[in-house]
């Protein structure tokens, strides 16, 4: 392992209101919004369902959710950033839609109602988590016997897979901020290996968290960007982001060189497609 991938499951990784409004922006469209559904292919909301939506970030997940099950239905979505979470609340409810309730909390320290949730989602927050599997017996506690647990983590960003994260820090390696290397790969940093020991670490802390019949599968998809001003502008998520792009000269150095790393994945109406990989699990809170 090297250090730098070694450092990426320590780096400090923050969001504030400027990020959730790059997240907002830059990557629900062509990120969470689509890879949602594999959670959903795993574990489909149903009418009626008291949902529980673990790192919510802008929403995306939850407001899926309320969709579609119905007014009858009601989702808690908590997240520990106030930022994403005025993001998230500042959205217009979707009409038939089940009622949204949002909480600021950190997810390892949540106090939620006990077997109250017959589904549980968590999209991409399992690998900002200090203890991930605290998080999860939290979550489990608060399922009612035999509700479900799906959640998902980024794999490694690499030269095949993930690699608009991998040509990220490479571009700011390349600029000279090579500082910045660690908290970059922070969305990719669940497993430092590409081969079997992300989804085994998954497969194991759901089985430590006490879920039943645990089980973990390989989903790959892509990153897809309007354009690539919007693929480039994924840089700004970072905590670095408003220090890299207030340095104009630093700015247009590392722009050009993102970009040109980028080309290969133009498509002909000029958006930018590029390979990802996600690691989801699913797991059984007990019947008894």
């Amino acid at each position: 392992m090297s250090a730098a991938a070694a450092g990426a499951n320590d780096a400090k990784f923050t969001f504030d209101a400027a990020q959730a409004e790059y997240y907002e922006h830059t990557l629900t469209k062509g990120i969470f919004l689509p890879w949602a559904s594999k959670l959903f292919d795993v574990s489909r909301p149903a009418i009626g369902d008291n949902i529980l939506d673990v790192a919510t970030g802008t929403g995306v997940v939850a407001i899926e959710c309320a969709k579609t099950i119905g007014e009858s239905g009601k989702v808690l979505a908590v997240d520990s950033s106030a930022g994403m979470l005025a993001r998230a609340k500042a959205k217009a409810p979707e009409p038939g839609a089940g009622t949204i309730s949002w909480l600021e909390a950190d997810a390892t320290a949540m106090t939620l109602p006990i077997e109250s949730f017959d589904r549980a989602y968590c999209q991409q927050g399992l690998q900002f988590m200090p203890n991930p599997t605290e998080a999860m017996k939290r979550v489990l506690k608060a399922l009612k016997p035999g509700g479900h647990f799906t959640c998902a983590v980024w794999s490694p960003a690499t030269e095949k897979s993930n690699v608009i994260m991998y040509h990220l820090g490479q571009a700011l390696m390349d600029v000279g901020r090579a500082r910045w290397f660690d908290v970059a790969v922070k969305p990719m940093s669940w497993s430092t290996t590409t081969d079997g020991a992300g989804y085994t670490k998954l497969e194991d802390a759901l089985i430590a968290a006490g879920f039943t019949n645990p089980d973990v599968c390989v989903e790959d998809g892509v990153f897809e960007f309007a354009d690539m001003d919007t693929a480039v502008a994924i840089a700004k998520v970072g905590p670095y982001g408003a220090e890299l792009v207030e340095d104009i000269e630093l700015w247009d150095a590392f722009a050009e060189n993102f970009a040109n790393r980028l080309r290969p994945y133009v498509q002909p109406d000029g958006s930018v497609v590029t390979p990802a990989r996600s690691y989801v699990g699913h797991g059984v809170a007990p019947w008894n």
